[in-house]
């Protein structure tokens, strides 16, 4: 054995491994959220039942359950727990059988038999299957937070697919309502044009302001339609096929969402827990540095053990047994100096693959502060716009009597009600914000792809 560690290091010019360490970054100590130095376990559970929403909840679990892509990264899993069991452990058996028949028309067959069993122990001291083993391990990994991506992925497409459904609901109520609105200002508009207390200019504008709501209803109908062929999509459905009783609970269901939330993000370090983007990068790492072992192991000489063992014996046959054993010695190939490139190509890769996990983390604490930043802005301006609504309806009322007191005009009413509209709608907007601001925070911290989907059942909504 010394001898071959001898010629192996002759041949391949005494090339030594480099050593990579654990993955490690120097975060900043001011970041900007951290509210106390010490970490954070942040919350993997279901933190999309806090918005307290039984049919959101029931569309999430129907999701996690039967989404064809998070079902196809299951199967990715399974793939690589197979990959790393296809790994030679060294040592093989290879038996075999068979039997003969060998005759003429005037003969009978002599029969011949012969089982063989092949044998092969191949010696690992330079680390090539262990290298092998580290490489399908670290791939496996991978491949669970891909999984664990995939299902964040659906979490918050089905999330923010139902936020964005109960805005496009609320926009058919509130054009709706502002339909009767305008059809009741035409109406007064042409008792008050009977009476000569209005102009023509006035009662055109007036059915102009009904026209173009009518006009503006079926687009707003179909976008409810195809958020709803969407969702049944997203929850492995084909569209239109949602149970009857979920369908009817979607299309007639609550208001929008109403999140409500006091981050506690701890420290970046929390990430490296609990971001599956950050872990893939991680996995990637590991599995790059251990392709650096095995291409370094093609640089050394390999040495098994090889044999069979052969026996005959039917009837008609001469009984008897056969066998061979030694060892092989298999040298790299010549010359070595593409053997010493591969070896430098993957010491690249891994480098890169390092390069790309520290960008993975600074990328994802830009997402966290940005996600908080935009949660707050928009809790703010929903609190302003809920205001806003408010006063703009005072002031439609006002206007109202103090037309009917004789003192006012139809186009003060008419501005005072598109004033109005305006900023209902605008509130509506800024609620639906609010509620995918806190969906994209939470999937941004990571939180939920630990949720087993087992243990959610798709259970009746209100």
């Amino acid at each position: 054995m010394t001898a071959v560690c001898g010629l192996g290091l002759a041949v391949s010019g005494c090339a030594q491994p480099l050593a990579y360490n654990a993955p490690s970054f120097p975060f900043l100590q001011t970041y900007s959220h951290v509210q106390d130095p010490a970490p954070v376990l942040l919350n993997n559970a279901a933190w999309w039942l806090e918005l307290e929403d039984p049919t959101l909840n029931r569309l999430i679990a129907l999701g996690l359950r039967d989404n064809l892509d998070l079902a196809a990264a299951r199967e990715r899993v399974e793939q690589a727990q197979a990959n790393r069991n296809t790994i030679n452990r060294g040592f093989t058996l290879s038996p075999s059988a068979g039997i003969t028949a060998v005759g003429t028309d005037n003969t009978g067959p002599d029969i011949t038999g012969m089982a063989q069993a092949g044998l092969s122990w191949v010696l690992d001291p330079y680390g090539a299957r262990r290298s092998q083993e580290e490489g399908a391990e670290a791939r496996i990994v991978q491949a669970g937070a891909e999984r664990d991506a995939a299902q964040l992925l659906v979490v918050f497409n089905i999330a923010t697919a139902y936020a964005q459904l109960r805005f496009q609901q609320r926009t058919v109520e509130i054009s709706q309502r502002e339909m009767n609105n305008r059809n009741a200002t035409l109406s007064l508009t042409r008792t008050l044009r009977d009476a000569d207390q209005a102009t023509r200019l006035e009662t055109v504008r007036s059915s102009a302001r009904v026209a173009e709501i009518r006009g503006r209803m079926p687009a707003l109908e179909a976008a409810v339609t195809a958020t709803l062929h969407e969702i049944a999509v997203l929850t492995g459905t084909q569209p239109g096929g949602l149970p009857a009783d979920l369908t009817s609970q979607l299309v007639h269901g609550s208001g929008q969402l109403s999140p409500q939330l006091s981050p506690q993000v701890g420290i970046p370090a929390d990430l490296l827990r609990n971001r599956p983007d950050i872990a893939i990068a991680e996995a990637a790492y590991y599995a790059a540095v251990a392709d650096v072992g095995v291409a370094q192991a093609a640089l050394y000489p390999r040495l098994s053990l090889t044999g069979a063992i052969t026996l005959n014996g039917l009837a008609g046959s001469a009984n008897g047994a056969e066998y061979f054993f030694g060892p092989v010695l298999n040298l790299p190939d010549l010359p070595i100096g593409t053997t010493r490139a591969a070896v430098e190509a993957r010491h690249s890769i891994a480098r890169e693959a390092h390069i790309v996990w520290k960008s993975t983390v600074l990328n994802a604490i830009l997402e966290v502060e940005t996600a908080l930043s935009d949660y707050d802005a928009t809790l703010a301006a929903l609190g302003a716009a809920h205001e806003a609504t408010a006063l703009y309806a005072e002031a439609r009322r006002l206007t109202g009597e103090v037309l009917r007191s004789g003192e006012g005009t139809l186009s003060d009413l008419i501005l005072a009600e598109e004033a109005f509209d305006t900023s209902e709608q605008i509130h509506a907007e800024i609620h639906r914000d609010a509620a995918t601001q806190f969906i994209a925070l939470n999937i941004r911290l990571g939180a939920g792809h630990a949720v087993d989907a087992t243990d959610l059942r798709p259970t009746e909504g209100r």
